[in-house]
């Protein structure tokens, strides 16, 4: 090991002693703490009623142990280095406080409840109240420090330094450190895919949720404990052991039918703790490595006791082997967030809690006995603020097994508490009395219940809630507006106050029509930094109020097109400058768009043929035709027309030649198209050798961009449906293409059009308007090279872009930005970024070209290190996007910089990403899917280099495109090679610098 890294290593080693990463888990409740730092919530009250004497010299002696043994308890929580660390550095021990108090036990020990401030700590209390004629010490600790299993280990370690024994210095954490990557990984990483997989399908399809009535009339949180008898408790072991299953799922399969019978419900949600201890080095540790998994059960009326705790078994199986996955992606991945489904997912919870600890001590019953003293501690039943609105709770100890239902918002009532109390004790008997009783003869010998509405299913209003959905009246006035843009965006059923717009799958380009939506429906211009500075959703509606306070929004005045234009109009920007450069330079300037899809079904050739002329009579763009008048283009609507669909066989061509045979029907299609003729969009039906078929569209990109790919695909799907008799009713009507180029000529976007220009003016002066690349003597063929790119590579770029508050395009970027330095050696470089500029976002659902291209400028000085790059990269991106209403074309105009021919000023590389999600159909009774690669041509290759990432179902793809009269096939390689390396090793890289030789090297 060379001294660099050993000195890394020590670094590290220090560093570990002072913080300690959250795990995802963790992460989510300092959430929830930022969102409502007032709430109770999260907290373990450990109450225990003192007989004896209480030496309190030695139990302060003894909590310094504690705190120095487990310094977790004594931190706060802080931003380490992008990353959410417990910190606690300078911290000092907990203090024991000492109160006088004359209200009974109980209201003594509820009367002492605060919130924990987790950005200052500490994260721990130790008080002792002594009353009239009690003592308690009360011991409080936030649950992101300590779990369950943890509880009785530190009291176990209390019990011992209170003693005097030396608990010694802090354990080692890397166990610790180790937990919590792990946790990100499952969460963002390819090694959670098949549990994402696992608990998406094991939750699909809930049905509307029934659940307990609320009743929160009867009074404040309840508490009902009762004792197992333990000849009940021995007869329900014994039931387990010849039964093969465990104790715990005879206990909770007892609780899965007596809430059915309470709710009227056979397809229930019960969740459980998981202990998360599956690394052994973690087994004897304190800290919080729980996670709760919410286990799904259906039940049948005809099955036996037997045969349901043995379906039981399976899935409670099924869902430990997947219980690394953290909660928040469990619920992510099954698209159960909101407040719907919180009726499924968090109504009850059955936790299972062992009290003893490996060395014999009870935390219901245990001593402290040292210097003469000697004091009895019993623990005391306490109505900590759960998560969910029922906790049944089952304790073993050293005194058997005992009961305890909490209902903590109040919404249950002591009433329901103990007809389920009475229904819970009646089942356990029954099952281990006559295990081949059905489950309905079981329920029919219940006392009847008056069963929930179906759609009653979460507190009433009055009762706390853990977390509240967007569009509450807990949350500003602007969510319940930005929660419905936030889901149309993002394509997601719920958004809550605590959701990251980055984490839920949100970028760049998406942010642009994020932000216009927001200013078109809430009146606030809101700019990139705004959402990267506040990505939450509670906090960024909080700043559209406070921004909507300051300066309220006037009326719209402003002439809609249909009152100043006919059917005759000036082109876009964007048009305009794709049509002249076919004109410069036609050998590259090829501006169509191929796309090709597999046919999985039947497809109906003539609806397809109906659905494809409908659609066409509903976007102008797709019948317009260009015209030149006095040196500019004109758009002229012209009448509806009905495509043809060219039906091809290649079943005789090898699949080599089936690409062929495509890209030909391409070259040939669209070299014919003529802008003059309002035809501009062809048709093609493949039948290929094994019986499969293949779709195609293709489109020029004066009617279309990647961005209204989307749009095309939805309308088509609505035109097919119609076409074929499978929908009947008008169609909703369309947004159209001359109301977008209309918004663009207002004069308040041209205001904003002039003082983004001054800003390109500025930013650009003096910045190099090429790389330098050396190209080949003589010019060669261009060519395309897909990114040897990981399966993960997408959760690790989001993992790094979120402890970096920067999106995954940003990282990309970065990360090509780096191989561009290294590749030209130039300290100052320029890339080209498209964006879609769909003004004030309400032309989301028009087809039409609307890209500009942005600039991104990049400086890199010798010591600039690749942490470095991505920080200014980020801030670059922001910048650029602004200030993206200046047309790239004015920008240029604006620069002057020297030109080549065939070169396009400060892009001779284009970064493209493009998100694919929405880019397959659903045809009548045929799925079309998307392929991207086999129509892939030179259309990609307008510019000297285009790298383009590609996004679909979470999985990032890459392609570097380059002109072989710029570079030849191994230098593009190269770049290829090290694009991919560098993407693959980015979070190692972060500390070494972009200039040195081959970093990639070591790695």
């Amino acid at each position: 090991m060379d001294d660099n890294r050993s000195r890394d290593l020590d670094g590290a080693r220090t560093t570990l002693t002072q913080h300690l990463p959250l795990s995802v888990n963790q992460e989510a409740m300092w959430v929830t703490w930022q969102i409502d730092p007032t709430k109770w919530e999260h907290i373990i009250p450990l109450a225990l009623d003192v007989k004896g004497v209480l030496d309190l010299p030695r139990l302060r002696a003894a909590v310094a142990q504690l705190s120095r043994r487990h310094p977790m308890l004594r931190a706060r929580v802080r931003d380490v280095s992008g990353h959410l660390c417990l910190d606690w550095a300078g911290t000092a021990s907990l203090p024991v406080t000492v109160r006088a108090v004359t209200a009974p036990r109980d209201e003594a020990v509820i009367a002492a409840r605060s919130p924990f401030d987790l950005d200052e700590g500490p994260l721990a209390r130790v008080e002792v109240l002594e009353g009239p004629d009690y003592t308690v010490l009360l011991i409080t600790v936030h649950h992101i420090v300590l779990d369950g299993t943890a509880t009785p280990l530190l009291l176990d370690d209390l019990r011992r330094a209170y003693a005097g024994e030396d608990l010694g210095l802090p354990e080692d954490l890397t166990p610790l450190v180790d937990h919590a990557r792990r946790s990100r990984e499952a969460a963002d990483g390819a090694i959670g895919e098949e549990s994402r997989r696992y608990w998406r399908d094991e939750l699909a399809d809930m049905p509307p949720a029934r659940t307990l009535p609320v009743r929160s009339a009867e009074g404040a949180r309840a508490l009902t404990p009762f004792t197992v008898d333990a000849q009940l408790s021995r007869q329900a072991r014994r039931l387990a052991r010849e039964l093969g299953v465990s104790y715990f799922t005879v206990m909770l399969g007892a609780l899965f039918i007596t809430l059915s019978h309470h709710t009227g419900s056979d397809d229930l949600i019960v969740s459980a703790p998981y202990h998360g201890r599956s690394d052994k080095r973690l087994g004897e540790r304190v800290g919080y490595f729980v996670n709760v998994l919410p286990f799904r059960q259906k039940l049948c009326p005809s099955d036996t006791y037997e045969r349901f705790l043995r379906k039981l078994r399976t899935t409670v199986r099924d869902g430990l082997k997947h219980g690394d996955l953290p909660l928040p992606s469990i619920l992510r991945a099954a698209h159960l967030v909101g407040p719907d489904a919180r009726a499924h997912t968090h109504q009850v919870v059955f936790e299972y809690w062992d009290t003893t600890s490996t060395s014999g001590l009870d935390v219901h019953r245990f001593e402290l006995v040292g210097g003469g003293s000697r004091c009895r501690l019993s623990y005391l039943d306490s109505t900590d603020v759960a998560d969910y609105r029922l906790t049944a709770q089952l304790n073993e100890g050293s005194t058997g097994s005992r009961m305890l239902w909490k209902d903590p918002g109040g919404t249950v009532g002591p009433t329901a508490l103990a007809a389920l109390t009475r229904d819970y004790l009646s089942i356990v008997a029954d099952m281990v009395a006559d295990p081949g009783r059905t489950l309905g003869e079981a329920t029919a010998r219940l006392p009847a219940v008056v069963l929930p509405d179906t759609g009653g299913t979460e507190p009433a209003e009055d009762t706390e809630r853990p977390r509240e959905p967007a569009g509450t009246a807990a949350t500003p006035a602007s969510a319940a507006m930005l929660g419905e843009i936030w889901r149309e965006v993002l394509r997601i059923p719920e958004v809550s106050a605590d959701d990251s717009f980055f984490e839920l799958g949100g970028h760049s380009l998406l942010a642009t029509t994020l932000l216009n939506r927001i200013t078109e429906r809430l009146g606030v211009e809101l700019s990139v930094r705004d959402l990267f500075s506040h990505p939450r959703f509670g906090r960024l509606a909080e700043v559209i109020d406070d921004r909507r306070a300051a300066a309220p929004v006037d009326a719209d005045d402003t002439p809609h097109p249909e009152e100043t234009w006919e059917d005759v109009f000036p082109a876009s920007v964007f048009q305009e400058s794709i049509w002249l450069a076919e004109r410069l330079d036609p050998a590259h300037a090829k501006y169509h768009i191929p796309l090709l899809w597999k046919v999985r079904g039947t497809l109906d050739g003539d609806a397809l043929s109906r659905a494809l002329a409908l659609l066409v009579s509903r976007h102008e763009i797709l019948r317009t035709r260009f015209v030149d008048k006095d040196g500019r283009l004109y758009q002229e609507v012209t009448e509806p027309w009905a495509p043809l669909v060219d039906r091809l066989d290649v079943t005789a061509a090898a699949e080599a030649g089936q690409r062929q045979w495509l890209r030909k029907w391409s070259d040939t299609t669209t070299s014919a198209f003529d802008p003059s003729t309002a035809r501009l969009l062809a048709a093609g039906w493949f039948s290929l050798p094994d019986g499969g078929q293949l779709f195609s569209l293709c489109l020029h990109h004066l009617v279309l961009d990647g961005e209204s790919v989307p749009v095309l695909v939805r309308d088509l799907e609505r035109c097919y449906q119609q076409a074929a008799g499978l929908a009947s009713g008008p169609l909703p009507e369309p947004g159209q293409y001359r109301e977008l180029v209309f918004a663009q000529q207002t004069e308040s976007a041209r205001s904003r059009t002039a003082a983004d220009l001054a800003y390109w003016q500025d930013h650009l002066s003096g910045a190099p308007a090429s790389l330098g690349l050396a190209g080949p003597r003589a010019a060669g063929e261009s060519g395309n090279i897909p990114l040897r790119l990981d399966g993960d590579t997408a959760q690790r770029l989001t993992a790094l872009g979120t402890e970096r508050n920067a999106s995954r395009f940003m990282v990309t970027a970065a990360a090509l930005a780096a191989v561009l330095h290294r590749a030209s050696g130039l300290p100052d470089i320029t890339f080209g970024v498209p964006v879609a500029s769909r003004s004030a976002g309400v032309f989301d659902d028009v087809i039409g070209p609307c890209m500009n291209t942005l600039v991104l400028r990049s400086r890199c000085g010798a010591e600039t290190t690749y942490s470095d790059l991505l920080r200014t990269v980020r801030e670059e991106v922001i910048a650029a996007f602004e200030h993206q209403s200046a047309p790239f074309d004015d920008v240029v105009r604006r620069l002057r910089p020297p030109r080549s021919r065939g070169r396009t000023p400060f892009v001779d590389c284009l970064l493209n990403s493009v998100g694919m999600d929405q880019w397959s159909a659903t045809l009548g009774d045929a799925r079309l899917v998307f392929l991207d690669q086999d129509l892939r041509g030179e259309e990609v290759s307008k510019f000297p280099l285009t790298v383009t990432f590609t996004t679909a179902q979470d999985v990032v793809e890459g392609n570097l495109a380059y002109r072989g009269d710029c570079l030849d096939a191994a230098g593009a390689l190269r770049l290829t090679d090290e694009i991919t390396t560098v993407l693959g090793d980015f979070t190692a890289l972060l500390p070494r610098r972009v200039f040195d030789a081959d970093p990639t090297r070591e790695l």
